[in-house]
């Protein structure tokens, strides 16, 4: 199954078993609570009332905001069920707190005690109804995840010239985790046609883009034991483009990355390394902050857009805004919107990096290049979600080849979103050719290593003095 499917699941479900809880807990409230029986003369009178009508409207949407920030949606395969119970209790508790605090304000109780009680009748008939919910369903894709066949089927990309990998061994790892491979590949791509190595057919790597047309596989195992590191660089720069989970094994990811963070106990390790290592609930609340600040920025900055752009059509022919396709996460190519600070077709003959003094910057596009203002479309692009407020630089294909051809390591940025703002652009700033892209990337690295929403906000802090102090590039 795919894990946009079965997050939809999560999300239903839980909508559903937060309304049952609502209207459990208003039962029981007007059972408890006299002066709403006295008001009221009747549950049938009390259950349309405005407060409870208003009560099963805004308060479900409101606890899928709260699941979403515990992180409860980001990873789907595989559930903890010791993790989804801790992440259940802090979202009811949240929930509970808000609801109660709602409650205070229209139906404040003589007796503390009492009123102490309610929260306590509420939160745990929020958590039985939800935690039943969710565990019903992750016990049962936990069941078809580990049932022979799985519900992930995976290519296992290994170097075939070294020797046939332990494919029993690399099976069983994979059916801990719901994964049932169903080809091999061979990462030297000297291998071309159809073999057989223990009744596992081998395909080219170019035929994965093929199986995963067909919807056959949906993430794939890599075997980096018998390969160096540059080559399983090489080989993820390749893979990263099928746009699918790749597995490795941990102390790969240590080698890659330096750092391992695993939290399963019961299963032997792998590590999805097409991703960050970000807890899931940073990476939900990081999304929740790049939403929010991209939208009020727009609201905001759009007069400013509109002013900057008609200069721009003033002073020289052509659009005012351009796009211009960018790699992004996963190595999925999307266009990056920016207002014009050069003459129209500026790159007649193909990529070409803009210099300090560069001739086809126009006079508003200095000013603005200067206090980077041409990057304020970008933030529609935050808000659509191919790219964060800060994370590394999206660059074109045609330098990101010349970038990879000298510095394999640069395939790892694209574990995360692209961003509006970066430590490179803090402590580099633009870079004029690609000894400057490779000199960048030191502190890119840096960043994937230490990613956390205190060092964002940091970088925001110095990127606005930057913007304020005109000191851009």
């Amino acid at each position: 199954m795919r894990e946009g499917r079965m997050r939809t699941s999560y999300v239903v479900t839980d909508y559903v078993t937060t309304l049952v809880s609502v209207a459990v807990f208003s039962v029981l409230r007007y059972n408890t609570v006299p002066d709403i029986a006295e008001r009221c003369h009747g549950l049938w009178r009390f259950m349309p009332s405005e407060g409870v009508i208003l009560t099963f409207i805004l308060f479900p949407p409101f606890m899928l905001l709260v699941y979403y920030l515990t992180g409860y949606y980001i990873r789907m395969y595989n559930k903890s069920r010791v993790t989804e119970l801790v992440k259940t209790f802090v979202a009811v508790v949240l929930g509970s707190l808000a609801f109660f605090l709602v409650v205070l304000l229209n139906d404040v109780q003589p007796t503390r005690v009492f009123n102490y009680e309610i929260l306590l009748m509420f939160a745990g008939v929020l958590f039985v109804c939800v935690y039943i919910g969710r565990v019903s369903l992750t016990t049962r894709y936990l069941y078809l995840q580990r049932r022979p066949g799985g519900v992930r089927r995976a290519v296992l990309v290994t170097d075939l010239s070294a020797g046939a990998p332990d494919l029993a061994e690399i099976k069983a790892v994979g059916a801990q985790h719901g994964i049932s491979i169903i080809a091999v590949a061979d990462a030297s791509g000297c291998q071309s046609g159809v073999s057989h190595i223990n009744e596992l057919p081998v395909i080219e790597m170019a035929g994965i883009s093929g199986l995963k047309g067909k919807r056959l596989v949906t993430c794939i195992m890599l075997d980096a034991a018998p390969m160096s590191t540059d080559r399983t660089l090489d080989v993820l720069n390749n893979l990263f483009k099928l746009d699918m989970p790749v597995f490795v094994s941990p102390d790969m990811r240590g080698v890659i990355m330096g750092t391992v963070r695993y939290d399963s106990v019961m299963a032997d390790p792998l590590v999805d390394i097409s991703r960050s290592e970000l807890p899931d609930n940073v990476v939900a609340i990081k999304r929740f902050i790049d939403i929010v600040a991209s939208g009020i920025g727009l609201i905001v900055t759009s007069p400013l857009i509109l002013v900057l752009g008609g200069i721009v059509k003033w002073q020289t022919p052509g659009p005012a805004i351009y796009s211009q396709e960018r790699i992004g996460y996963r190595k999925r190519p999307f266009k990056l919107y920016k207002l014009r600070s050069m003459l129209a077709h500026a790159e007649p003959a193909g990529s070409m990096l803009a210099s300090p003094h560069d001739s086809r910057i126009t006079p508003i596009g200095q000013v603005m290049r200067k206090y980077r203002l041409d990057e304020l479309p970008n933030l529609w692009n935050v808000l659509k979600g191919d790219m964060s407020l800060v994370g590394p630089r999206p660059e074109r294909m045609y330098y990101i080849n010349q970038i990879i051809a000298r510095a394999p390591h640069y395939t790892l940025v694209h574990q995360v979103r692209p961003g509006l703002t970066s430590w490179g652009m803090v402590k580099y700033g633009y870079a004029c050719d690609v000894d400057g892209m490779v000199e960048r990337l030191k502190y890119d690295m840096l960043y994937l290593q230490n990613m956390s929403l205190s060092l964002d906000l940091r970088i925001l802090y110095h990127t606005l003095f930057t913007v304020v102090r005109g000191e851009g590039k």
